[in-house]
């Protein structure tokens, strides 16, 4: 059973994200500006709803890291006390954590330093209700229930910018955007991190009883109520600041809300947990075709 968490990070150290692998200089060039209004609005005269948009979301998918990581590091601390059972004996579930968490904070921070570096601006955002989504994970409930309830949460996000991912790099498979390698250097951790969250789907939902099932429900719709939250108010001040609505007529922005939707019905069911490529209807797989150029969300394991 450990065997799988063991083979996740071998590479971790040589395939990741950091913000010194961007090329910082080409973020605001021209020809790069105009590459993401054509390939994000559809049109090259679009480029400050393409880059605000850009910034409105990937902003957003920063704070959601930001608050994985900080929850998954109490999770890690939680367990050297409370851990039992086979799962927490030695330290491959520990590593396996501390690096998805690690590498959580350093996406947030290239995120935030790539938005604010292709649009000129530095927005903060008003309310990004850290306190609240931490304060659900606070409780005494065990530590497997918050990592469930956690990964769950995660992994619908996680699927959304994959297809995003694949289809930049289906676009401009020598990565020479920089956004696409944003977008590349971010799945090499992610496709990491998707390994993690099936490996709890796997192990540790089976694990848990009834109760702690309903607490994991629980705790899952509260983090998703306040996820909503976020997007619509994070959505409303930035239209604001901005001056656009980055939205309306917005093929990648209309996408997102549609895959949103359905990665969420695919994935949480109930007091359970799914694999989003095993439970996705037919409309949603040919719109990925459509989109993304594949109708798979992950990569098939080897």
């Amino acid at each position: 059973m450990k065997q799988p968490l063991h083979e996740i990070n071998l590479a971790a150290h040589r395939q990741f994200l950091h913000p010194n692998h961007m090329p910082w200089h080409a973020v605001r060039a021209e020809e790069e500006l105009e590459f993401l209004s054509l390939h994000v609005c559809g049109r090259k005269d679009e480029q400050l709803r393409a880059t605000a948009y850009l910034y409105k979301e990937l902003a957003q998918l920063a704070e959601i890291e930001f608050h994985v990581a900080s929850v998954m590091v109490r999770v890690i601390a939680e367990s050297q006390m409370r851990g039992k059972g086979e799962l927490w004996e030695g330290s491959e579930l520990v590593h396996t954590l501390g690096c998805f968490a690690a590498e959580e904070v350093q996406h947030a921070n290239t995120f935030y330093r790539y938005v604010r570096t292709v649009t000129g601006c530095d927005y903060k955002l008003e309310n990004n209700y850290f306190q609240e989504r931490i304060a659900l994970y606070q409780g005494d409930h065990a530590p497997l229930v918050k990592l469930a309830a956690l990964a769950a949460t995660a992994y619908v996000g996680e699927s959304v910018i994959t297809v995003f991912e694949t289809r930049m790099k289906a676009i401009d498979p020598g990565l020479k955007s920089p956004f696409t390698r944003l977008l590349h250097l971010h799945g090499l951790d992610e496709a990491r991190h998707i390994q993690a969250d099936h490996f709890i789907i796997d192990h540790v939902l089976p694990r848990l009883t009834k109760q702690e099932r309903g607490q994991m429900e629980e705790l899952i719709n509260a983090t998703e109520e306040l996820n909503t939250t976020l997007a619509i108010t994070s959505a409303n001040q930035l239209k604001r600041q901005f001056g656009v609505d980055f939205q309306a007529g917005n093929r990648s922005a209309e996408v997102q809300m549609a895959i949103t939707q359905a990665f969420r019905k695919a994935i949480l069911a109930g007091d359970s947990l799914r694999k989003v490529d095993d439970y996705l209807d037919s409309d949603t797989r040919a719109l990925l075709r459509d989109f993304s150029h594949s109708d798979r969300v992950h990569a098939l394991a080897h």
